[in-house]
């Protein structure tokens, strides 16, 4: 083989060694959005049902309220949700600002933007039997 036609195999192998890879990482982040999309339609709907899809059993809510640090466990977290959209649900915006991985880990930024408060979330997600979940939420609240 001449060195021109070397060249053109492995320019196009490494061409599809980049796609694949390209199409695996999307995938995954597809997937990993996918449960954060159960999270935003579960503050969206107030349905338990719904947010718990994005979480794994044992996962933590934790955060700073009057100064100190506190942490909230998932069954409280779902036992507040009242199963009913927000009065004010029209007024309210949710976005995934931003999502990174590696393997089996990654962790995600959402912003919960409602009439009187924006909450920024972290969140840090695990794949677990091959579904992500998130395993702890961190956030903050300014209040408008």
């Amino acid at each position: 083989m001449n060195m021109k036609k070397g060249f053109l195999v492995l320019s196009t192998m490494a061409f599809c060694l980049s796609a694949f890879a390209l199409s695996l990482q999307s995938d995954e982040t597809g997937a990993i959005r996918q449960t954060l999309q159960y999270y935003l339609d579960g503050h969206a709907t107030g349905d338990p049902e719904v947010m718990a899809k994005a979480f794994y059993p044992t996962a933590r809510l934790q955060y700073i309220r009057n100064g100190e640090a506190s942490i909230r466990s998932l069954e409280s977290y779902l036992g507040g949700m009242s199963g009913q959209p927000a009065s004010d649900e029209s007024e309210r915006e949710r976005r995934i600002l931003m999502v990174d991985y590696v393997g089996t880990v990654a962790v995600a930024k959402i912003e919960l933007d409602y009439p009187r408060v924006i909450f920024t979330d972290y969140m840090q997600l695990l794949k677990i039997d091959g579904e992500w979940k998130i395993v702890n939420k961190i956030y903050h609240a300014d209040r408008k």
